[in-house]
Protein backbone atom coordinates (compact mmCIF):
# COMPACT_ATOMS: atom_id res chain seq x y z
CA UNK A 1 0.00 0.00 0.00
CA UNK A 2 1.79 3.34 -1.23
CA UNK A 3 1.00 6.85 1.21
CA UNK A 4 -2.15 7.94 -0.54
CA UNK A 5 -3.71 4.14 0.97
CA UNK A 6 -4.11 2.36 -2.58
CA UNK A 7 -3.84 -1.29 -2.06
CA UNK A 8 -4.89 -2.17 -5.66
CA UNK A 9 -3.98 -0.62 -9.06
CA UNK A 10 -4.87 -2.46 -12.36
CA UNK A 11 -4.92 -1.53 -15.80
CA UNK A 12 -8.23 -3.15 -17.65
CA UNK A 13 -6.76 -2.96 -21.11
CA UNK A 14 -3.86 -3.62 -22.87
CA UNK A 15 -3.29 -0.47 -24.08
CA UNK A 16 -3.62 1.22 -20.70
CA UNK A 17 -6.35 3.48 -21.17
CA UNK A 18 -8.29 2.52 -18.79
CA UNK A 19 -7.53 1.93 -14.70
CA UNK A 20 -8.85 0.73 -11.42
CA UNK A 21 -7.62 1.79 -8.04
CA UNK A 22 -8.60 1.02 -4.85
CA UNK A 23 -8.44 1.08 -1.23
CA UNK A 24 -7.16 -0.80 1.25
CA UNK A 25 -10.31 -0.67 2.80
CA UNK A 26 -12.62 -1.79 -0.34
CA UNK A 27 -9.77 -3.95 -2.01
CA UNK A 28 -11.47 -7.07 -1.26
CA UNK A 29 -14.92 -6.34 -2.69
CA UNK A 30 -12.94 -5.06 -5.66
CA UNK A 31 -11.35 -8.19 -6.29
CA UNK A 32 -14.69 -10.20 -6.80
CA UNK A 33 -15.46 -8.02 -10.08
CA UNK A 34 -11.34 -7.57 -11.38
CA UNK A 35 -11.21 -9.88 -14.26
CA UNK A 36 -7.99 -11.97 -13.93
CA UNK A 37 -5.73 -9.93 -15.72
CA UNK A 38 -1.62 -9.09 -16.17
CA UNK A 39 -0.46 -6.94 -13.36
CA UNK A 40 0.60 -3.59 -15.17
CA UNK A 41 -0.48 -0.25 -14.67
CA UNK A 42 0.50 2.62 -17.00
CA UNK A 43 1.77 5.95 -16.41
CA UNK A 44 -1.25 7.81 -18.11
CA UNK A 45 -4.41 6.17 -18.72
CA UNK A 46 -7.37 7.90 -20.27
CA UNK A 47 -10.01 6.69 -18.05
CA UNK A 48 -9.37 5.75 -14.39
CA UNK A 49 -12.12 4.38 -11.70
CA UNK A 50 -11.55 4.44 -7.74
CA UNK A 51 -12.79 3.11 -5.61
CA UNK A 52 -12.87 4.34 -1.54
CA UNK A 53 -14.36 3.83 1.91
CA UNK A 54 -17.28 6.68 2.25
CA UNK A 55 -17.72 7.04 6.27
CA UNK A 56 -21.35 8.07 6.16
CA UNK A 57 -24.28 6.43 4.27
CA UNK A 58 -25.01 8.78 1.24
CA UNK A 59 -28.62 10.17 0.87
CA UNK A 60 -31.57 9.31 -1.27
CA UNK A 61 -31.07 10.17 -4.52
CA UNK A 62 -33.43 13.18 -5.63
CA UNK A 63 -33.85 12.53 -9.32
CA UNK A 64 -35.43 9.18 -10.79
CA UNK A 65 -33.14 6.53 -12.49
CA UNK A 66 -32.63 6.48 -16.15
CA UNK A 67 -30.74 3.07 -15.96
CA UNK A 68 -31.28 0.12 -13.27
CA UNK A 69 -28.59 -3.02 -12.97
CA UNK A 70 -28.69 -4.81 -10.43
CA UNK A 71 -28.97 -2.90 -6.98
CA UNK A 72 -27.87 0.47 -8.30
CA UNK A 73 -29.39 2.79 -9.99
CA UNK A 74 -28.13 5.34 -12.86
CA UNK A 75 -29.37 8.92 -13.41
CA UNK A 76 -27.79 11.16 -15.78
CA UNK A 77 -27.01 14.81 -14.95
CA UNK A 78 -29.18 17.33 -16.23
CA UNK A 79 -25.81 18.94 -18.17
CA UNK A 80 -25.48 15.19 -19.86
CA UNK A 81 -21.86 15.27 -18.89
CA UNK A 82 -22.37 12.37 -16.36
CA UNK A 83 -23.98 10.41 -14.18
CA UNK A 84 -24.90 9.64 -10.68
CA UNK A 85 -25.09 6.08 -8.94
CA UNK A 86 -26.58 4.46 -5.92
CA UNK A 87 -27.26 1.75 -4.36
CA UNK A 88 -30.90 0.66 -3.43
CA UNK A 89 -29.78 0.03 0.11
CA UNK A 90 -27.33 2.39 0.59
CA UNK A 91 -24.35 0.39 0.34
CA UNK A 92 -22.80 2.35 -2.42
CA UNK A 93 -22.79 5.87 -4.27
CA UNK A 94 -20.67 7.36 -6.71
CA UNK A 95 -19.97 9.72 -10.28
CA UNK A 96 -18.95 9.01 -13.84
CA UNK A 97 -17.45 12.01 -14.91
CA UNK A 98 -17.22 12.03 -18.93
CA UNK A 99 -15.90 15.26 -19.29
CA UNK A 100 -12.70 14.03 -16.87
CA UNK A 101 -13.26 10.52 -18.33
CA UNK A 102 -13.17 9.05 -14.36
CA UNK A 103 -15.48 7.30 -11.83
CA UNK A 104 -15.44 7.86 -7.98
CA UNK A 105 -17.24 4.90 -6.18
CA UNK A 106 -17.98 5.24 -2.41
CA UNK A 107 -18.94 2.01 -0.37
CA UNK A 108 -20.38 2.78 2.61
CA UNK A 109 -18.45 0.73 6.12
CA UNK A 110 -21.10 -2.11 6.51
CA UNK A 111 -21.01 -2.98 2.56
CA UNK A 112 -17.17 -2.83 3.05
CA UNK A 113 -16.85 -5.90 5.00
CA UNK A 114 -14.68 -8.88 4.48
CA UNK A 115 -17.23 -10.55 2.56
CA UNK A 116 -16.50 -10.65 -1.08
CA UNK A 117 -19.60 -10.85 -3.07
CA UNK A 118 -20.98 -7.03 -3.00
CA UNK A 119 -24.09 -7.17 -5.59
CA UNK A 120 -23.78 -3.16 -5.15
CA UNK A 121 -20.14 -2.89 -5.79
CA UNK A 122 -19.97 -5.65 -8.93
CA UNK A 123 -22.91 -3.43 -10.55
CA UNK A 124 -20.95 -0.16 -9.91
CA UNK A 125 -17.99 -1.18 -11.72
CA UNK A 126 -19.97 -2.98 -14.22
CA UNK A 127 -21.70 0.15 -15.27
CA UNK A 128 -18.32 2.38 -14.88
CA UNK A 129 -16.85 0.37 -16.95
CA UNK A 130 -19.22 0.54 -19.34
CA UNK A 131 -19.74 4.21 -19.64
CA UNK A 132 -16.40 5.21 -19.74
CA UNK A 133 -15.53 2.41 -22.71
CA UNK A 134 -18.32 3.95 -24.43
CA UNK A 135 -17.00 6.96 -23.90
CA UNK A 136 -14.00 5.92 -25.33
CA UNK A 137 -15.46 4.65 -28.61
CA UNK A 138 -15.72 0.78 -27.43
CA UNK A 139 -18.19 -1.47 -25.95
CA UNK A 140 -18.34 -3.50 -23.07
CA UNK A 141 -20.74 -6.69 -23.60
CA UNK A 142 -21.70 -9.63 -21.74
CA UNK A 143 -20.77 -12.21 -24.07
CA UNK A 144 -17.96 -15.16 -23.93
CA UNK A 145 -15.69 -15.31 -26.59
CA UNK A 146 -13.42 -18.29 -27.80
CA UNK A 147 -10.62 -18.59 -30.64
CA UNK A 148 -10.74 -20.66 -33.28
CA UNK A 149 -7.66 -22.54 -34.30
CA UNK A 150 -7.22 -19.77 -37.23
CA UNK A 151 -6.55 -17.55 -34.70
CA UNK A 152 -9.60 -15.27 -35.12
CA UNK A 153 -12.30 -14.40 -32.21
CA UNK A 154 -16.17 -15.96 -31.96
CA UNK A 155 -18.28 -14.51 -29.36
CA UNK A 156 -21.09 -16.28 -27.54
CA UNK A 157 -23.59 -14.68 -26.80
CA UNK A 158 -26.98 -15.18 -25.08
CA UNK A 159 -28.56 -14.28 -21.35
CA UNK A 160 -27.73 -16.19 -18.13
CA UNK A 161 -27.96 -20.25 -19.05
CA UNK A 162 -27.76 -20.46 -22.46
CA UNK A 163 -25.35 -22.17 -22.48
CA UNK A 164 -22.14 -19.46 -23.18
CA UNK A 165 -19.91 -20.74 -20.72
CA UNK A 166 -20.18 -24.79 -20.88
CA UNK A 167 -19.57 -24.47 -24.91
CA UNK A 168 -16.56 -22.27 -23.99
CA UNK A 169 -15.20 -24.90 -21.97
CA UNK A 170 -15.94 -27.75 -24.60
CA UNK A 171 -14.34 -25.87 -27.24
CA UNK A 172 -11.01 -24.93 -24.53
CA UNK A 173 -11.07 -28.68 -23.85
CA UNK A 174 -10.90 -29.01 -27.77
CA UNK A 175 -7.75 -27.16 -28.15
CA UNK A 176 -9.26 -23.81 -29.02
CA UNK A 177 -8.12 -20.55 -26.78
CA UNK A 178 -10.41 -17.90 -24.67
CA UNK A 179 -10.61 -14.58 -23.93
CA UNK A 180 -13.29 -14.73 -21.04
CA UNK A 181 -16.79 -16.62 -20.32
CA UNK A 182 -18.83 -13.26 -19.03
CA UNK A 183 -17.51 -9.98 -20.57
CA UNK A 184 -15.64 -8.70 -23.47
CA UNK A 185 -14.52 -5.41 -24.86
CA UNK A 186 -15.13 -4.51 -28.55
CA UNK A 187 -12.97 -2.11 -30.08
CA UNK A 188 -12.17 -0.91 -33.58
CA UNK A 189 -9.08 -1.44 -35.64
CA UNK A 190 -7.82 0.84 -37.95
CA UNK A 191 -8.85 -1.04 -40.89
CA UNK A 192 -12.40 -1.38 -40.00
CA UNK A 193 -12.24 -4.51 -38.40
CA UNK A 194 -13.13 -4.78 -34.73
CA UNK A 195 -10.91 -6.37 -32.16
CA UNK A 196 -11.96 -8.84 -28.80
CA UNK A 197 -10.57 -8.28 -25.42
CA UNK A 198 -11.22 -10.33 -23.01
CA UNK A 199 -12.14 -10.00 -19.25
CA UNK A 200 -11.79 -13.49 -17.94
CA UNK A 201 -12.77 -14.39 -14.25
CA UNK A 202 -13.58 -17.81 -13.07
CA UNK A 203 -15.97 -19.82 -14.92
CA UNK A 204 -19.61 -20.23 -13.72
CA UNK A 205 -20.04 -23.99 -15.12
CA UNK A 206 -23.64 -25.42 -15.37
CA UNK A 207 -24.16 -28.67 -13.38
CA UNK A 208 -26.53 -30.00 -16.10
CA UNK A 209 -29.88 -29.89 -17.90
CA UNK A 210 -32.96 -31.06 -16.89
CA UNK A 211 -35.56 -31.40 -20.06
CA UNK A 212 -33.42 -28.77 -21.44
CA UNK A 213 -33.77 -26.50 -18.45
CA UNK A 214 -30.24 -25.58 -16.74
CA UNK A 215 -30.91 -27.17 -12.98
CA UNK A 216 -29.73 -23.45 -11.36
CA UNK A 217 -26.73 -24.71 -9.91
CA UNK A 218 -23.14 -24.16 -10.64
CA UNK A 219 -19.67 -24.55 -10.24
CA UNK A 220 -16.96 -21.87 -9.95
CA UNK A 221 -14.26 -23.21 -11.68
CA UNK A 222 -10.68 -21.58 -12.53
CA UNK A 223 -10.51 -21.81 -16.85
CA UNK A 224 -6.37 -21.90 -16.65
CA UNK A 225 -7.28 -25.85 -14.65
CA UNK A 226 -9.25 -26.29 -18.12
CA UNK A 227 -6.80 -25.36 -20.47
CA UNK A 228 -3.87 -23.71 -19.51
CA UNK A 229 -1.64 -21.55 -22.03
CA UNK A 230 -4.40 -21.31 -23.99
CA UNK A 231 -6.03 -17.73 -22.45
CA UNK A 232 -5.70 -15.10 -25.00
CA UNK A 233 -5.96 -10.97 -24.35
CA UNK A 234 -7.27 -10.20 -27.74
CA UNK A 235 -7.90 -11.39 -31.34
CA UNK A 236 -9.10 -10.44 -34.05
CA UNK A 237 -13.62 -10.78 -34.31
CA UNK A 238 -14.27 -13.22 -36.98
CA UNK A 239 -18.29 -13.96 -36.35
CA UNK A 240 -20.80 -14.57 -33.22
CA UNK A 241 -22.64 -17.63 -31.94
CA UNK A 242 -25.95 -17.02 -30.15
CA UNK A 243 -26.12 -20.73 -28.18
CA UNK A 244 -29.45 -22.04 -27.08
CA UNK A 245 -29.93 -25.45 -25.50
CA UNK A 246 -32.37 -27.77 -27.31
CA UNK A 247 -32.09 -30.88 -25.53
CA UNK A 248 -34.22 -33.11 -28.17
CA UNK A 249 -32.24 -31.84 -31.55
CA UNK A 250 -29.03 -32.50 -32.72
CA UNK A 251 -26.47 -29.67 -32.41
CA UNK A 252 -26.37 -27.54 -35.35
CA UNK A 253 -25.99 -23.81 -36.45
CA UNK A 254 -28.33 -21.95 -38.57
CA UNK A 255 -28.29 -18.66 -39.82
CA UNK A 256 -29.26 -15.50 -38.11
CA UNK A 257 -30.28 -11.99 -40.31
CA UNK A 258 -27.73 -9.55 -38.90
CA UNK A 259 -30.86 -7.17 -38.09
CA UNK A 260 -31.74 -9.83 -35.51
CA UNK A 261 -28.12 -10.18 -34.33
CA UNK A 262 -27.44 -6.68 -34.06
CA UNK A 263 -30.80 -6.69 -31.58
CA UNK A 264 -29.57 -9.80 -29.25
CA UNK A 265 -26.03 -7.67 -28.94
CA UNK A 266 -27.54 -4.38 -27.70
CA UNK A 267 -29.80 -6.59 -25.24
CA UNK A 268 -26.52 -7.56 -24.32
CA UNK A 269 -25.09 -4.29 -23.83
CA UNK A 270 -27.89 -2.27 -22.19
CA UNK A 271 -26.22 1.54 -21.40
CA UNK A 272 -25.32 1.81 -24.92
CA UNK A 273 -28.27 4.55 -25.26
CA UNK A 274 -28.01 5.54 -21.80
CA UNK A 275 -25.60 8.13 -23.25
CA UNK A 276 -26.53 9.63 -26.27
CA UNK A 277 -23.11 11.43 -27.18
CA UNK A 278 -21.70 7.82 -27.78
CA UNK A 279 -24.14 5.97 -28.29
CA UNK A 280 -24.46 6.45 -32.36
CA UNK A 281 -20.65 5.55 -32.33
CA UNK A 282 -20.95 2.44 -30.40
CA UNK A 283 -23.79 1.40 -31.93
CA UNK A 284 -21.82 1.96 -35.63
CA UNK A 285 -19.19 -0.51 -33.58
CA UNK A 286 -22.40 -3.25 -32.63
CA UNK A 287 -22.71 -2.89 -36.35
CA UNK A 288 -20.11 -3.85 -37.93
CA UNK A 289 -19.50 -6.61 -35.08
CA UNK A 290 -22.25 -8.25 -36.84
CA UNK A 291 -20.88 -7.88 -40.36
CA UNK A 292 -19.56 -11.33 -40.18
CA UNK A 293 -21.12 -14.85 -39.73
CA UNK A 294 -23.96 -14.72 -37.39
CA UNK A 295 -25.51 -17.96 -36.17
CA UNK A 296 -27.74 -19.25 -33.67
CA UNK A 297 -26.14 -22.26 -31.87
CA UNK A 298 -28.51 -24.73 -31.53
CA UNK A 299 -27.59 -26.78 -28.55
CA UNK A 300 -28.15 -30.49 -28.25
CA UNK A 301 -27.50 -33.30 -25.61
CA UNK A 302 -24.94 -34.66 -28.04
CA UNK A 303 -22.33 -32.20 -27.67
CA UNK A 304 -23.00 -31.33 -24.28
CA UNK A 305 -19.28 -31.69 -22.91
CA UNK A 306 -18.48 -33.62 -26.02
CA UNK A 307 -15.31 -31.73 -27.68
CA UNK A 308 -15.20 -33.58 -30.89
CA UNK A 309 -18.84 -33.15 -31.78
CA UNK A 310 -18.66 -29.73 -30.95
CA UNK A 311 -15.75 -29.55 -33.52
CA UNK A 312 -17.38 -31.19 -35.74
CA UNK A 313 -20.35 -29.08 -35.84
CA UNK A 314 -17.77 -25.13 -35.69
CA UNK A 315 -14.94 -26.09 -37.67
CA UNK A 316 -16.57 -25.60 -41.15
CA UNK A 317 -17.57 -22.16 -40.10
CA UNK A 318 -14.20 -20.70 -39.18
CA UNK A 319 -13.10 -22.37 -42.81
CA UNK A 320 -15.85 -20.87 -44.47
Amino acid sequence: MNDTGTELACSLLADGTLELRADVWTESQVRHWLPSLPAAVADEPRARIDVSLQTAPPGAPSVQADLVLGPIEAALFASGKGIALHARNSALSGTIDFTNLSAALHVTPNAARPEPRNAAVFSALTLSAAFLLNRMRRALLHAAAVVAPDGRAWLLVGDAFAGKTTTTVTLVRAGWGYLSDDHVVLSPSADGQVIVEGWPRLFHLDRGYEDGVALGERDAVDPASIGPGQWQRTARLAGILFPTVTPGEPTRTTSLAGTDALARLIRQSPWLLADRETARDVLNLLTAAVAGRTCILHLGRDSYRNPARMQEILIPLTTE
